[in-house]
């Protein structure tokens, strides 16, 4: 038997916390599901990328790249990833978008004799407007073929941009034309100005790359690149085998989960289902939190500090003294949702997430607040950490914060957490039980009291610990 190709994967992580989010879920799914190593996952990034999350994604041994940005500065980012590629050392490199996860093994729907990639989705561009394109190109437009869904119709090599497959041999000369054409498309930007498809350019400069370099080129599945975010029947699947490729677009939800639109067949769905089992079990606080406050700030904090949960908290607060505290340090402060009506003293707010913070410091300039859990914030008369223990999903963070914590009460800590395990808190990826709460707050050497003062959201316990 062969050994499987070589393969190394590619994808560009640009500004904001979705990219960051949907970087972390897709190169764990390649570990998976693609028999990839860390160094085999190269993610590039643009200038204004998360540091951070940089540096998270750096410390799992995955590679990352300073990539320039390139033609447009937006969507043709991605024609500078192969620069930056060890090509000598693999058969196959796979550019990936972002928004994909594996669910499978994508190596199965690979070749290292040809270019791979799924024709498009729907007739974006139309052909009429690619036809337009090649022939103020100089070029032959290939053979027609129908699109993916619907009964549209494209040419050969218009791919999806969510995954193409290259032979490494392939790279070079593929890259150059790439970037010629997009380049060429930019300063010719009318045909698919007129349509309104500008934003397309990097995957007709490829169809045009291809035309140009007669590199030989053959349609994927729609298994290696499955889209969820319309209802429609797929042309080109193959329903004996697995979907190793979901690309979800817009389809991620308040709990950063897909919830694809239309209805789906049963393997179809167990594809989904593989893919947000991975989400939840690669669960990072950091990352979670910053998309959540980005796509979803309705929601912010969760349930708990929305509705009557958050007059509830409010009130145990002010019952509990806050506002008469000389000093108050808010562990897990979030967007200000539950305590921006109260008045204090002395605020300082923690929170893991820089969209929170940048939130918090609109709502409360008199405030002073820091990213994580930095060494050099001191002692305040009353520390207030609710519901950021549940989110710990290890248990040396879930101690940690509660050491940190602990440290810094001058006289009081008021915590939340949980006490039991449940099936609910065992389905939920977002939350984790360790040990009970009570159990670790009376271990710790500091308090004389420890005593529950009240509950919420079925399974949360609100302790007040006094020094």
């Amino acid at each position: 038997m062969s050994s499987p190709p070589r393969v190394i994967y590619s994808m560009v992580m640009d500004q904001g916390a979705t990219f960051a989010y949907q970087a972390w879920c897709l190169a764990h799914s390649l570990l998976r599901y693609c028999g990839a190593d860390p160094a085999d996952i190269h993610i590039q990034c643009t200038p204004e990328a998360d540091l951070s999350a940089r540096e998270l994604l750096a410390r799992r041994g995955f590679r990352i790249h300073a990539l320039t940005r390139f033609g447009d500065g937006k969507y043709c980012n991605k024609l500078s990833q192969i620069d930056n590629l060890p090509t000598g050392a693999a058969d196959i490199v796979v550019l990936l978008d972002t928004d994909t996860i594996a669910t499978g093994d994508l190596r199965f729907w690979l070749s290292m004799e040809a270019v791979r990639g799924k024709l498009v989705d729907f007739a974006n561009p139309p052909i009429e407007t690619l036809t337009e394109i090649a022939a103020l190109a100089g070029l032959e437009t290939g053979e027609r073929l129908p699109t993916d869904a619907g009964d549209g119709m494209t040419f050969a090599g218009n791919c999806n941009g969510g995954m193409y497959a290259v032979p490494a041999s392939a790279c070079a000369a593929l890259s150059s034309a790439w970037r010629k054409w997009a380049l060429w498309l930019l300063d010719n930007p009318e045909p698919l100005r007129r349509v309104g498809r500008e934003i397309h350019v990097d995957q007709v400069s490829f169809w045009l790359a291809l035309r140009s370099t007669g590199l030989p080129f053959e349609p994927a599945a729609a298994n290696a690149n499955f889209f969820v975010h319309a209802d429609a029947r797929r042309h080109y699947l193959d329903p004996n085998r697995e979907i190793a490729l979901i690309h979800y677009h817009d389809t991620l939800n308040v709990l950063g989960k897909i919830a694809p639109r239309g209805a789906l067949a049963p393997n179809e769905r167990a594809a989904v289902t593989r893919a947000n089992e991975l989400i939840g079990e690669v669960f990072d606080n950091t990352l979670f939190w910053s998309f959540r406050y980005a796509n979803h700030p309705e929601r912010g904090s969760g349930v708990g500090s929305r509705g009557e949960h958050l007059e509830y908290k409010r009130n145990l607060l002010r019952a509990n003294g806050v506002e008469h505290a000389r000093s108050v340090l808010d562990i897990g402060c979030g967007d200000l949702e539950v305590i921006k009506s109260l008045k204090f003293n002395d605020y300082t707010g923690l929170d893991t997430s820089v969209l929170a913070i940048e939130r918090a410091r609109s709502i409360m300039p008199d405030g002073q607040f820091h990213l994580g859990l930095p060494p050099h914030v001191g002692a305040a008369d009353i520390v207030v950490c609710l519901e950021v223990l549940i989110h710990q999903p290890h248990m040396e963070d879930y101690r940690r914060l509660i050491a940190y914590a602990a440290a810094r009460a001058g006289r009081s800590l008021i915590i939340s957490g949980y006490d039991i395990a449940t099936p609910e808190i065992e389905q939920n990826s977002m939350v984790f039980f360790h040990e009970p709460l009570r159990q670790s707050l009376e271990a710790c050497s500091r308090f004389s009291s420890v005593r529950a003062i009240g509950r919420h959201s079925d399974d949360v316990v609100v302790y007040r610990c006094d020094v």
